[in-house]
This record gives structure tokens, C-alpha cells and sequence, in this order.
């Protein structure tokens, strides 16, 4: 038990260090997965939806998901805190509606890919590939990571070909149904979707 420990807070620690804001060890029994959440992505329509294979329908269902977490006893949860770029900031400031909501608006994602703010998502994607290879260097080979909004490490993604980069890309949490605001406030962090000058990006590794 002492071991399983000191690991957990070791690959924690090991979060801060490639460029988490924060993290913390989490019990899976925090998490909260909901079917509702993966019904946001087809009503309205996310601009995402069928076209990523990290994106429902080609992710588990809810209800598929929330049995393979009852095999995992604890997870890693972490934020990237990020300063949104100037001009996307002022597209922001003609809208009324909040950063995720504009994730669903084709204009605003195109100016945001040119201006790689999406990169962020990337960075969440580094950090899962680094504690997912530590934990299993350690015997924890079911470590799983799921990262934060789109997968964005191709341009486009054609879900009848092989995924380009296997190692690298992963599920959001949303896509497999977990609640991410409920899950966040769980484990003590603020979640914020995106305000006009700022976002901070959850994700986490589940580790058996």
C-alpha cells in the first residue's frame, strides 16, 4: 500500500514537472460519468462528432466506460492553465456566448486552428504520454489517459483510416461521458469553460 502511494504522488509530481498547473491522486470513485454528457455531442451537434476517432461514436458509451472504470482504483487529474491569444480574444468579445459554446462555431474553430490555441490540447496530450509511460514502467500497465476537448494532432482526422498517431492521441474525457465540471470540483480544482481572456484544460491518466 505504501508503494502504490509513494508511486501515485511520485507521478503527480512528475505532472507539475512537464507542465501541469496543478494536479492531484484521485479515488475513481470521484469521477462522474453521465450519459448526458455524451448526448451534448450530438444535440446540438459538435462539429467533431463522426468525423475524429477519438470522438463519440467511435469512443466506449457512457455506460461501456463506467464499467471499465469500476477496474481502476485511482487516477491522476490535472489542469493546464492558459491566456487565450489577443485576436481570438476579441472574436470573444463580439460574441455573448462562452468559449465553449464557440467551440461549435465552424468560423471560430477555423481562426483558433490557424492561431493554434489548440495547441494547449496537445500539451495535455504530452503530459498523458509521459505519466501513462511512467506508471508503466512502475507495473501499472492499464494506465490510461484521457486529455482535454479535441483531438487535434492531425488537421483532419478520417475515421475509416488507421489513427496517425496511436501513441499520442486519446480520448477527451467528455467523449467517453465523464462530467467533467462535477469531477473537477471532486477533487477540490475550479473549472472554468473558457472565459474571454483565459481557459484551463482538465484531464487525467486512470492508473490500476
Amino acid at each position: 500500500m505504501l508503494k502504490i502511494k509513494n508511486d501515485l504522488e511520485e507521478i503527480r509530481e512528475l505532472a507539475l514537472k512537464e507542465g501541469a498547473s496543478r494536479a492531484k491522486v484521485i479515488d475513481t470513485s470521484s469521477i462522474v460519468v453521465d450519459e448526458r454528457v455524451q448526448l451534448k455531442c450530438r444535440y446540438p451537434p459538435c462539429i467533431n462528432y463522426g468525423r475524429s476517432l477519438m470522438c463519440p461514436p467511435y469512443t466506449p458509451t457512457a455506460g461501456e466506460f463506467r464499467e471499465i472504470l469500476e477496474k481502476y482504483k485511482y487516477a491522476i487529474i490535472f489542469q493546464v492553465d492558459k491566456t487565450i491569444d489577443k485576436e481570438i480574444q476579441n472574436y470573444i468579445k463580439n460574441k455573448e456566448t462562452t468559449l465553449l459554446d464557440l467551440s461549435k462555431d465552424e468560423k471560430f474553430v477555423e481562426l483558433v486552428s490557424k492561431k493554434g490555441v489548440w495547441s494547449e490540447g496537445v500539451e495535455t496530450n504530452k503530459i498523458i504520454s509521459a505519466l501513462e509511460r511512467e506508471a508503466f514502467k512502475r507495473g501499472y500497465h492499464y494506465a490510461l489517459g484521457l486529455t482535454s476537448g479535441p483531438c487535434r494532432l492531425c488537421e483532419n482526422c478520417d475515421p475509416k483510416s488507421l489513427c496517425k498517431h496511436p501513441w499520442e492521441a486519446r480520448p477527451s474525457m467528455e467523449a467517453v461521458g465523464i462530467d467533467v465540471s462535477k469531477t473537477a470540483e471532486n477533487a477540490g480544482f475550479k473549472i472554468q469553460w473558457g472565459t474571454k481572456e483565459s481557459m484551463n484544460l482538465t484531464a487525467l491518466v486512470l492508473i490500476d
